[in-house]
């Protein structure tokens, strides 16, 4: 570990690593230079309490997308302008071939801080994509300076606020990619299936529920609603507390032909496995042919990896459906992989703050 100086650890940290890359790999029967695996810069920021969890995340990601991870947070404990560093590198064998990578620990004092941009670029690798994670203890201070120089920008809307995402999400141009739109992802793939071949229908929607687990993380139904409303040229009007603490209607949109669409949220129990709320289901008020039709997609109860897809009225229609969901490290692999923009993401972020405002 190296503390001090930005310049003085930066150039520490780049002689050292650079000393390791340059010896041969001695564990070989006859030394030969080492494999280097550099698909990505993988940049995780967060508070110094995220920092284990952020360790064990980029040990787990380097199985299958290794490269160099810095692990970047903010310490009012240091002296301002100083940085501390810590440094690792690993290899680990793929058949005969040793696979190496490597990992970069900064701690930024506060003054320091403001240069956390051109540590990054000094020390990320050339030619491959940087992406930077903000975990939700992200300094704002840090998270800032970095948006607007990567590649990709990962976050995840259920633990993070989602006015904070719009506000970050305006100032970069970078595409964007979310933790928790990964994980809705077969939501929202249902729920467009209902109109793949009734459009009409979909303009003809009057009424959207959403139920999700209760507790005090970000409320998962402003993504949904943000993604729904972008998609449909909605405009959020009002948002006020339910009614009898139901099912009430607890907001109001203007659809694009400026019809009024009722919006309830339903709490259900909490999902006591999990740390953020869950979308648990979606039920469409609309018509066909000016015929009522219901649409619904609903968890099991006693099953809750899958979901029951339902149509009824002018149209009648049962199917049960995984939704595919996996484990954390799968959903970072998803944010990660697709390096274009997400136009789609970004204007539900900025349309789930607008709801989010009311």
């Amino acid at each position: 570990m190296s503390a001090g100086r930005i310049a003085e650890v930066i150039k520490r940290v780049e002689s050292e690593l650079a000393e390791f890359w340059s010896a041969p790999d001695e564990s070989r029967a006859e030394p030969a230079p080492k494999t280097r695996a550099s698909t990505m810069n993988f940049v995780a920021v967060g508070s110094r309490a995220e920092v284990e969890r952020l360790r064990e995340q980029a040990e787990a990601l380097a199985e299958t997308h290794a490269g160099r991870t810095l692990l970047i947070t903010l310490d009012d404990r240091l002296d301002p302008s100083s940085v501390q560093a810590d440094w690792s590198a690993t290899c680990r064998r793929a058949g005969e071939v040793p696979i190496c990578y490597d990992r970069v620990e900064l701690t930024f004092g506060v003054a320091a801080a403001e240069r956390v941009a051109s540590v990054v670029s000094a020390l990320t690798i050339s030619d491959v994509a940087v992406i930077v994670e903000l975990a939700p203890g992200a300094p704002n201070v840090l998270g800032d300076a970095l948006a607007p120089i990567c590649d990709r920008l990962v976050f995840d809307s259920a633990e993070t606020c989602i006015e904070r995402l719009a506000e970050v999400a305006r100032e970069t141009r970078a595409p964007l990619a979310d933790r928790a739109f990964v994980r809705t992802f077969s939501f929202r793939e249902l729920v467009a299936r209902f109109f793949d071949d009734m459009p009409e229908a979909c303009r003809a929607i009057r009424r959207v529920e959403i139920a999700r687990s209760a507790g005090q993380k970000p409320d998962p139904a402003a993504l949904f609603l943000g993604w729904m409303g972008s998609r449909l040229g909605w405009t959020f009007e009002s948002r006020g507390p339910a009614q009898g603490g139901g099912a009430g209607v607890v907001g109001r949109a203007r659809g694009a032909d400026g019809a009024p669409i009722e919006i309830a949220l339903v709490d259900g129990p909490p999902a006591e496995e999990l740390s953020w709320r869950r979308l648990d289901g979606v039920r469409i008020a609309t018509s066909l042919r000016g015929e009522p039709l219901s649409l619904g997609c609903a968890r099991l109860d006693k099953a809750p990896a899958t979901a029951r897809w339902t149509m009824e009225g002018a149209r009648s229609a049962e199917h049960l459906h995984p939704l595919g969901y996996r484990d954390e490290t799968w959903v970072l692999t998803k944010t990660i992989d697709s390096l274009e923009g997400d136009r789609l993401l970004r204007d539900a972020v900025l349309a789930a703050a607008d709801w989010s405002a009311l």
